[in-house]
């Protein structure tokens, strides 16, 4: 079994945070950009309320949540969340931009990107 030092783990959850979120914010349908602006990464604790930011190219959400892991811990949780109120119906295909969602393509492309890892 390999050892994993502290710093290792920090790194390596960064960059799967990184392309978590950015397959997510690119995935997500957009008409005004608030639901890609609203995809939030926070450490310890799911993110609470809406943001009032409308991101239509998602650049700026992926920076702001890069931003978010600078004082990442070893072994902290990080959370990706979106909180508009209609972003469990563009989930389940609301949208013809994503009909098969987001969230979940981007955990089943995450779980190969593992598997092959192995």
């Amino acid at each position: 079994m390999k050892t994993v030092f502290p710093d290792k783990a920090v790194l390596v959850q960064k960059k799967v945070t990184f392309e978590a979120l950015r397959r997510l914010v690119m995935k997500t349908p957009v008409k005004t950009g608030r639901a890609q602006g609203n995809w939030q990464v926070t450490i310890g604790n799911p993110a609470e309320g809406q943001l009032d930011i409308v991101d239509p190219d998602g650049k700026n959400t992926i920076s702001a949540g890069m931003a978010a892991l600078v004082n990442l811990q070893p072994y902290q949780v990080v959370w990706i969340s979106n909180n508009v109120d209609y972003i469990e119906a563009l989930e389940h295909g609301h949208s013809q931009q994503a009909p098969q969602g987001m969230l979940s393509v981007t955990v089943e492309e995450m779980k190969g990107m593992f598997e092959r890892e192995e």
